[in-house]
């Protein structure tokens, strides 16, 4: 299964990601020093919902879709700001372009804030680049992410998130994401992370929280899945993983956030923590 952003912009997944993630910023936008994002699988930026990948499986009619033209009156205001910046990438009542993380991030900063973006495959890389010329916010990089959490961390502002969110197209990701995290965890305990997985082969999932719940640390997981019966070929469950969460995140999702999204998606979530 490809996991790369084009081929699922707009689903399920994203609206669930980046409405967490347009949280975690503004919990970190309460304090006035700066904060930086280390985007590590940041993607092109931008994806046209027309192109021949993100319509092989047509998966933005289970997310994004659903929730786009819906009356705002009774909308928790978490997911109002996340379609607000969706609309700016659009006509008026029309949805032909999903923004990736690093836009997201981008309408969320302030000055002084910053964004670092990595991608590794050239041509995507070379799209996030054409996003963000002559932003001086923004620093693309065409790197390995994991190789970036060892070269930018600790950042020098000490406040922030790293975002990871990989294609899953090898085999040992997993083991990938650990040997990173480890890393990055020596050399910045208090920073916040945020982990994207499918879940797909639970053993391989189950192993990888059992290593989490070994590091000493708070942390919270969203589980989140498609109510109704899919093809096996489509993406129906995945995980966040939060490391070091913003304080009260959990109880703002389980108010409001979650029980409208699942009721508007018609998915399933659940909250495991240790807070």
């Amino acid at each position: 299964m490809n996991y790369r952003h084009l081929y699922h912009a707009g689903n399920f997944a994203d609206v669930i990601k980046h409405v967490v993630l347009v949280m975690v910023l503004n919990a970190l936008s309460k304090k006035e020093k700066p904060w930086v994002v280390l985007d590590t699988h940041a993607g092109a930026g931008l994806y046209r919902l027309a192109s021949e990948e993100a319509r092989k499986q047509k998966e933005y009619e289970t997310g994004v879709s659903q929730l786009f033209n819906l009356d705002s009156a009774t909308m928790p205001p978490e997911i109002k700001q996340y379609l607000s910046i969706i609309k700016l990438f659009n006509a008026e009542n029309s949805l032909t372009i999903y923004p990736g993380s690093p836009m997201f991030s981008r309408e969320l900063m302030r000055t002084g804030d910053k964004g670092v973006f990595c991608e590794i495959q050239e041509k995507v890389c070379s799209e996030l680049k054409q996003n963000f010329l002559r932003d001086k916010q923004v620093a693309v990089h065409p790197t390995d992410g994991y190789q970036a959490m060892k070269a930018f961390l600790p950042p020098k502002e000490n406040r922030g998130l790293v975002l990871i969110d990989p294609p899953f197209e090898s085999q040992n990701e997993f083991d990938q994401i650990k040997k990173a995290l480890d890393t990055a965890l020596k050399r910045w305990r208090s920073g916040c992370y945020m982990i994207w997985y499918p879940v797909k082969n639970k053993f391989l999932v189950s192993r990888f929280k059992e290593h989490i719940k070994k590091l000493n640390l708070s942390y919270l997981i969203l589980n989140f899945k498609l109510s109704a019966l899919q093809e096996t070929k489509k993406l129906s469950e995945c995980e966040l993983l939060l490391i070091n969460p913003p304080w009260k995140l959990d109880e703002k999702l389980k108010g409001s956030v979650l029980p409208y999204l699942e009721k508007a998606m018609n998915i399933k979530t659940t909250i495991m923590s240790n807070l």
